[in-house]
């Protein structure tokens, strides 16, 4: 943990010291967001690993997970989006998450544009 990752608040009850944690609200979203690309990320192998079946067109077992996949990676795209634009996105907020996908996507880092 870093600096200013958590709230500690100390505490004195029957002449003993404790110490409570809390963690801030940054560590909180900061949590929510890896977890979200986490589960792109899982959502996005599993879909590729079902597309590139070369049954997935004829064979409708298949072709069933292949739409479920498909669902799975839009809804965690979809909060992944929510999380990092926010609950008003501008286009500008928008090219810079289509960055960030693709980054993910990539294994690559996001370049400073500054």
């Amino acid at each position: 943990m870093e600096i200013f990752d958590e709230i500690v608040r100390p505490k004195i009850e029957d002449g003993k010291v404790t110490v409570e944690r809390e963690p801030t609200e940054d560590t909180l979203q900061a949590k929510a967001m890896q977890e979200a690309c986490g589960m792109f990320l899982t959502a996005e192998r599993k879909f590729q690993k079902v597309s590139a079946h070369r049954d997935v067109v004829t064979d409708s077992k298949i072709n069933c997970m292949w739409w479920d996949a498909l669902e799975s990676v839009y809804q965690a795209d979809k909060a992944l989006w929510r999380l990092f634009v926010g609950s008003q996105p501008t286009l500008a907020q928008n090219k810079l998450y289509n960055e960030f996908r693709e980054m993910l996507l990539k294994g690559s880092s996001l370049k400073a544009n500054a």
